[in-house]
């Protein structure tokens, strides 16, 4: 039998709301982190599985959360495509312009850098400030023009 916590963990990733349901039902704690200090809301965000994020945040999962390198489940959704579970999470208070613990990475910079426009301008409409700065005095718009997402710099250059 596979336990709980892996399970809990492998569906999360895998966006199988059945087994997360089945995990819940049991007692476990959705806020409980894997060995990696990551949370189920985390590892499904990275996937963009909007359900399952929907299912553990009716389940009081936290999205201020960090894992060990002070990630949030913003930033993992904000390196995927998914919009809607960027969306989501936004809805449910997630914080827009936090920083990671490594290199002061914002969401809006970890979409920048990915090139998904859509993702960035669902952070710039829930009010990411373009102008914050990582570690080495980078911006997201530097991050764009760094990976040829010319079309993306754009969108977050400085307005006059």
């Amino acid at each position: 039998m596979i336990p709980p916590a892996a399970l809990f963990y492998s569906a999360a990733l895998a966006g199988k709301t059945d087994a997360i349901k089945r995990v819940i039902d049991s007692g476990f704690d959705v806020n409980k982190p894997n060995a990696e200090g990551r949370t189920a809301l985390m590892l499904a965000a990275f996937n963009g599985h909007s359900d399952v994020i929907a299912l553990l945040l009716t389940h009081k999962a936290d999205s201020a959360l960090t894992d060990r390198m002070g990630r949030t489940a913003l930033m993992f959704a904000a390196t995927g495509t998914n919009r809607s579970a960027v969306e989501l999470l936004l809805t449910h208070k997630a914080d827009v312009n936090a920083v990671d613990g490594g290199e002061r990475w914002t969401p809006l910079m970890f979409a920048a850098a990915e090139g998904h426009a859509g993702i960035v301008a669902a952070l710039l409409a829930a009010g990411a400030d373009p102008a914050m700065k990582d570690t080495d005095g980078d911006t997201a718009r530097d991050f764009a023009l760094q990976r040829g997402h010319t079309d993306l710099a754009a969108l977050l250059a400085p307005s006059k």
